[in-house]
């Protein structure tokens, strides 16, 4: 038999994996497959396409942060107990119940040993004592204080509370002053600024502002003071936004930095580290130590504003502000009831008894924040007489204080330390244990682990990695002796730096090595082109390079056009360059700089920086700066080199500290050599005579031999290898996760048909395609267009809101939003629009959509007709950009328009789009160039290219193409033929996409084999490839071209001309039919409307979390799970437990139980769930297990574990899907012919106003909606079974009278919902809500038949339950 061959298509998403296998004809073939088990079915015939459906990749994050909440408690706990181990034998002299009844405090009374009053055990002495002490701050400043003998107990309770509550360790060593100095740490915050913002020169007259920043007013009052100081800098400019964040004000930084949407800020939210995160991603990471020194001010301030204390004797200023604060809130809570009896009588309850107000009985006992209840009182008594005393007070937030706040966490720990000691000195002439143990007292409060030592753990733990000098208990004041510290340092390097992903076995550089940034700058350079005075551009050459690497880049810290610009008119004048292209889009400067260079030249000399052979030197000098944040420890490591650095450089260094890591290694940069000329990948990128190749292109470029190199690093591609290959790519674990099962597919696929095929060919879904963006962005509409008008050019229209009002929801239409963004004009003629005749204008793409898929509006103006812009394959004309220049300006100067839609509009000064650009964006819209979309290339490529010749090149032949598509393709061949999808029918729309990728693909490359170094992997264009040969003229219009052979009638974009191309396609070198257009489309629709694709739902054991975390009160109930302590469990009926424990997989369990009062047994047949609690004693001893809930006569072989999504079939074809052990879900996927498929099509579009086809087609068809609905109804009498909930639906439509089209079409769209596969879920239909069906008796499932799916569905493994338990 012939083998036919074949092609394997790939969709990878993060939740599911589309497949299909296509034969040279276009078609998909099926097999009969055989079906194991105990059913009467033998084989069952499947088409080979189909998805694979899974519960997205999660990561580590919720499992580590988790466990190290776990070690802070421990690790706080532990220090209690050592703090008791020193008291012990003292307070035993006393009272030897002491620690007992503090332990038993959380206890009900019936449980407590011994009396009920924790401190001193009896009545009287307990009322003496909180009478004395109202707060644990009063004891401290008292035993800090005063020199009279103090109870032993007293001075255990107020040393356990500084040593629980021990402050942050932020500031290394004693605390100087200029940690506390707010004027210091200001300076600091201004030079800081300096530096990171270019041509601020603030730091030059620094005012004394210490006052001004405590003062007692309000932030915004203390704001406007400092800004006095800087008569030049506005309130919401750059620096006083900073000063705000400083103060802790909530600034919003979008205008500074020019964002899309909002970017608001403020240190006290517990969202501060993510908002920080997502704004350095969209402005860069050079402004992090900007944050870090306002935050260090911000601390600052907050510290002097809690130390603020008015007696300037006592040795406790921490304790001593918390009393005023307690006295403070005690007179003022008096005066505020006062008031509002005496104004406001009726409001009184409100105010202090109803806990659910944000009044102060909310703020107290309640959920309310300070914030809350600071407004709610404003509101309440801002217009009365008499209450100016209260508004100011809670302006400068300093009104009925809590003593336990969010802002205590900037006190570091070193103030409670002095307290410690004042406590002790005074107390050791009494007690002379406290001097003896005052050193481990200390220590217990200011030992931290060093983060480079990591957990403690003993045995194989996969988090620990520490090396023990003992084997003796370690305590913070023995560590030094029984820890290696330098040892477990170097384990910590090895085990925190990621491995290079080209050269597995090579650690990767320190984002900041200097190595790493020469190479990033040389790596930008290289694809930087200059423009001369002809219009020419070039590359730099190596000399060029050279002096440009020297002259700027060793002088700059950031380079941009301009600084580069000017370099060249000096240093390069012969050469007339006038302009530069390939520098980023947004900020016309280089991304790659020497940072560390600049910041290296500041602490040593250049002759030592330039010297070659210092390299490694200084190389790991920025590793130890990366990876230690402990002074310490990089004196130490620092100190190697003593015979280089001084002491005051090294002194200097310890100060710097770098975070990040590349993704590259030194060996691959700078180590490995070509064969034949001996330079490595940096030395090409320094000097690589005319190709100007950049790193990319060098390491795949077959005239190379770095491809090899790389490729014998990677390993053999053996099925084994490639799970823990993966795990090592780059990228979220969803995607990985998809990845790792698409491999699984293909594997299997390649077994079915006993052959390799002869692609592969693979599409990457994008991640995270649903933003918060869109949300964001319509909420900006209105406002943008508000605060644009208040700076609006005088002969601009700025009354045009009032004029012609509107709102968000209106704007949401885009051509209103750009007649509004265009002034009420015509973008390229200037005339007045007419509001009311919007729709028949055109909206045109500024750079036309032939070339670039862009339809964001930067890229759209409104214009009367689209004729007016000049030529249809280029930006606008030359002469309309001369005549509208200033109308544009005057929109960008408003920021109605943004900058890039200012240079797009303006470009044809700058010689329009060349042939060059046009080439190189449609290019674009075909090749893939995400990196992990070439890692999955290259797998598959080494697993399937496996035979090497001599000299290690791989061979490819005969070979397996592995071929990456980009998504648009098909999406745009799907359009062109009304192949059309509608993702909520079923599932099957993956692996259609599988299908007609690999089918776009074979078409492609059997009508232009030339095109295959573009798409197939390790085919790299060589240089002299169809890329280079031929001129960009001949490139624009073949690429623009390229889809056309599969077309009949193709009409010229420029000249309207028609032309009819033959029904067949032929490849004209080979003769070979390529695209048959009556038979192949049909073949194409055929297989689109195939009823069976093997849908499979992978099953899941579930993992994490034991149960729901939040302890519920303690009842009658025996459903809630204990909590446990060191010692025992404590019972649910009097303290609470959880509820709701998670189900890690169940069983289906066929045994024997005890019934009745005779005890007689019964055989059952039951499912019974495994919690994750459970499942580690249940799989030791699954028998032992059973017995203990009490069933008898149990046989391993009558045990059937499954997971979560395991499926069965019950009658007519049913499928259910187990969701847990009480609950099933929908298991059958619902198929529609295909006009029905097209209708819903139309009605999921039909909002798009500026294609008015979606609404004209819903129209004409709007009777199909009842055939619809009778599809629907038939499927769920079969499969649904939800026969009430159908009948409302039937009801609602009948009831409906048709005419609001958009109601009725999403109300479709949304009837989907109740077909899909999966859990139920309620939804909207016609203006009600129908809720969801549940499926909670799993009784008819235990007679069923489950189905075991291989990874494809192709193979199955059918067991008939009812047969079961037989003997």
């Amino acid at each position: 038999m012939v083998k036919k061959k074949y092609a394997i298509g790939i969709d990878i998403g993060t939740n599911s994996v589309g497949w299909s296998v296509v034969t040279d004809d276009y078609k998909v073939p099926s097999k009969k497959m055989k079906v194991f088990g105990n059913t009467e079915k033998r084989y069952i015939k499947k088409n080979l396409l189909g998805t694979l459906l899974f519960d997205e990749g999660n990561t580590a994050e919720n499992r580590r942060l988790k466990r190290t909440a776990r070690r802070r408690y421990t690790r706080r706990r532990n220090r209690i107990l050592y703090l008791q181990e020193i008291f012990a034998e003292e307070i035993n002299k006393i009272d030897d119940s002491f620690f007992q009844r503090l332990d038993d405090s959380f206890l009900i009374v019936e449980d407590k040993q011994g009396s009920k009053h924790p401190i001193f055990g009896t009545l009287q002495e307990e009322k003496e004592y909180h009478k004395q002490f109202p707060t644990i701050y009063h004891l401290r400043k008292q035993l800090a204080d005063s020199s009279q003998k103090a109870d032993i107990r007293l001075i255990y309770l107020a040393l356990a509370h500084i040593i629980k509550y021990r402050g942050h360790f932020l500031f290394e060593g004693d605390l100087k002053s200029e940690n506390k100095d707010v004027q210091h740490l200001f300076n600091d915050f201004v030079e800081m600024f300096d530096k990171t913002v270019e041509g601020s020169y603030l730091s030059e007259n620094l005012p004394n502002v210490a006052d001004v920043l405590v003062e007692k007013v309000s932030k915004s009052r203390r704001l406007e003071n400092i800004l006095h100081y800087f008569p030049n800098e506005k309130k919401n400019g750059l620096f006083g936004n900073f000063l705000a964040l400083a103060l802790g004000l909530q600034p919003n930084l979008k205008t500074n930095f020019e964002l899309a949407e909002d970017a608001k800020i403020q240190f006290s939210k517990e969202t501060y580290e993510e908002d920080l995160e997502e704004i350095l991603g969209k402005i860069g990471d050079d402004y992090a130590d900007l944050f870090i020194a306002t935050k260090s001010l911000y601390d600052g301030i907050l510290l002097a504003g809690i130390l603020s204390t008015t007696d300037s004797t006592t040795k406790a200023p921490l304790s001593s502000s918390m009393v005023n604060r307690y006295e403070e809130h005690q007179k003022d809570l008096a005066l505020l009831k006062e008031f509002i009896r005496q104004n406001l009588s009726d409001s009184y309850k409100e105010v202090f008894n109803d806990k659910l107000k944000d009044g102060y009985a909310g703020y107290i006992e309640g959920k309310t924040t300070q914030e809350n209840f600071y407004r709610f009182i404003k509101k309440a008594i801002e217009k009365i007489e008499g209450s100016d005393y209260f508004i100011d007070k809670i302006d400068r937030e300093d009104f009925l204080r809590k003593q336990r706040t969010f802002d205590n966490g900037s006190i570091p720990h070193q103030i409670h330390l002095q307290e410690m000691h004042a406590i002790i000195r005074r107390q050791a002439e009494f007690y002379p244990f406290l001097a003896k143990n005052q050193d481990k007292i200390e220590k217990i409060l200011t030992f931290r682990i060093p983060y480079y030592v990591g957990p403690l753990a003993r045995g194989k733990s996969e988090f620990a990695w520490l090396n023990r000098k003992s084997d003796e208990k370690i305590r913070p004041w023995n560590f030094d002796e029984m820890v290696d510290k330098e040892t477990s340092a170097e384990n910590f390097i090895t085990r925190m730096t990621n491995y290079d992903q080209y050269l597995p076995d090579q650690k990767v550089l320190p984002k900041h090595s200097l190595l790493y940034e020469k190479f990033a700058v040389y790596n930008e350079l290289t694809k930087v082109r200059y423009v001369t005075e002809q219009g020419k551009s070039f590359f730099f050459d190596a000399n060029m390079k050279q002096e440009i690497f020297d002259g700027t880049f060793k002088v700059y810290r950031k380079v941009t056009k301009e600084k580069l610009m000017d370099f060249l008119g000096k240093e390069f004048d012969e050469f007339r360059i006038v302009d530069l292209l390939g520098l980023d889009k947004d900020n016309k400067s280089f991304n790659a700089s020497l940072g560390t260079y600049h910041d290296l030249k500041k602490i040593v000399s250049k002759d030592l920086l330039d010297n070659p052979e210092n390299e490694d030197i200084l190389e790991n000098v920025v590793l130890t700066l990366t990876l230690f944040e402990d002074r310490e420890m990089i004196r130490k490591r620092l100190e190697k080199y003593k015979d280089v650095l001084t002491e005051v450089q090294r002194k200097k260094l310890e100060r710097r500290h770098y975070t990040g890591w590349g993704r590259l290694s030194a060996k691959l940069i700078n180590g490995i050599r070509d064969k034949v000329t001996r330079k490595t990948i940096l030395d090409y990128l320094i000097d690589d005579g005319t190709s100007n190749r950049n790193f990319m292109q060098l390491i795949n470029d077959d005239t190379l031999s770095f491809v090899d190199e790389i490729r014998l690093a990677q390993g053999s591609g053996e099925a084994e290898d490639y799970r823990a290959e993966v795990q090592n790519l780059a990228g979220s674990p969803a995607i990985k996760k998809g990845i790792l099962q698409s491999l699984k597919i293909v594997d299997e696929l390649i077994e079915v048909m006993g052959y390799d095929p002869e692609h592969i060919v693979v599409e990457m879904a994008r991640e995270n395609q649903f933003t918060n963006q869109g949300l964001r962005n319509s909420q900006q509409r209105y406002k943008k267009i508000e605060n644009a008008i208040k700076n609006l050019n005088s002969n601009l229209n700025s009354k045009i809101l009032k004029e012609y009002p509107t709102n968000n929801q209106e704007l949401q239409n885009d051509r209103l939003f750009l007649y509004y963004l265009q002034n009420g004009k015509d973008m390229y003629t200037d005339e007045d629009l007419d509001i009311d005749q919007l729709s028949h204008y055109d909206i045109d793409h500024i750079i036309p959509q032939a070339f670039i898929k862009d339809d964001s509006l930067d890229n759209k103006v409104l214009t009367k007709s689209a004729k007016n812009r000049g030529k249809s394959d280029d930006v606008p004309s030359l002469e309309i950009v001369h005549k509208k220049k200033n109308f544009w300006k005057q929109l960008l100067d408003s920021q109605l328009i943004s900058q890039r839609k200012f240079d797009n509009l303006t470009k044809a000064e700058r010689g329009g789009l060349t042939n060059e650009d046009k080439a190189r964006f449609i290019q674009r819209q075909l090749v893939e160039t995400r990196q992990i979309t070439k890692h999955v290339a290259r797998i598959l490529d080494t697993r399937f290219n496996t035979k090497l010749d001599d000299a290690g090149n791989r061979i490819r032949d005969p070979k397996v193409n592995i071929i990456t598509l980009k998504s648009s393709l098909v999406s745009q061949f799907r359009k062109d033929y009304q192949l059309y999808k509608v993702r909520e029918i079923n599932n099957y729309h993956h692996a259609h996409d599988a299908y007609l990728n690999a089918v776009v693909a074979t078409a492609l490359l059997k009508k232009y084999p030339q095109l295959a170094p573009e798409f197939v992997y390790g085919n790299y264009p060589k240089y002299n490839s169809y890329k280079s040969r031929k001129s960009a003229t001949e490139r624009v219009l073949f690429y623009s071209n390229i889809m056309n052979f599969f077309k009949r009638v193709v009409k010229s974009s420029k000249t309207g001309t028609v032309k009819i191309r033959p029904i067949i396609e032929v490849n004209k070198e080979t003769g070979e039919i390529v695209w048959d257009k009556k038979s192949d489309f049909r073949t194409v629709r055929k297989v689109l409307s195939y009823p069976q694709v093997n849908v499979v739902k992978k099953v899941e054991m579930q993992t994490g979390g034991f149960s729901k975390e939040s302890i519920l009160p303690h009842g009658n109930s025996d459903k809630l799970i204990p909590r446990k302590t060191e010692k025992f469990y404590l019972d649910t009926k009097k303290y609470g437990g959880f509820d709701s424990p998670t189900i890690s997989y169940s069983i289906l369990l066929i045994a024997d139980i005890e019934k009745g009062k005779a005890k007689k047994l019964k055989k059952v047949k039951e499912l019974i769930g495994i919690t994750i609690m459970e499942r580690m004693a249940f799989e030791k001893n699954p028998i032992e297990f059973l017995e203990h809930k009490g069933y008898k006569n149990i046989h391993e072989r009558n045990i059937i574990k499954l997971p979560k999504y395991s499926l069965f079939e019950l009658e007519n074809g049913r499928r259910r899907l187990l969701a847990s052990a009480k609950e099933l879900q929908k298991g059958n996927e619902m198929v529609l012919p295909p006009h029905l498929v097209t209708l819903l099509y139309h009605s999921s579009n039909i909002h798009k106003i500026t294609e008015p086809i979606h609404l004209n087609y819903v129209n004409k068809n709007k009777h199909e909606f009842k055939e619809l609905l009778r599809h629907i109804s038939d499927f769920s009498t079969r499969y649904i079974l939800a026969r009430d909930r159908l009948s409302k639906i039937e009801e609602l439509y009948d009831k409906n009278d048709g005419d609001d089209i958009s109601d009725l079409t999403s109300s479709f769209v949304n009837l989907l919902t109740f077909t899909a596969i999966g859990a139920p879920a309620a939804f909207k239909f016609l203006g009600s809500v129908i809720d969801r069906k549940r499926y909670t008796s799993i009784a008819e499932i235990l007679e069923a038949t489950l189905i075991h799916q291989s990874v494809t569905g192709l193979y199955e493994t059918r067991i008939d339950l009812s047969k079961l338990g037989g003997d």
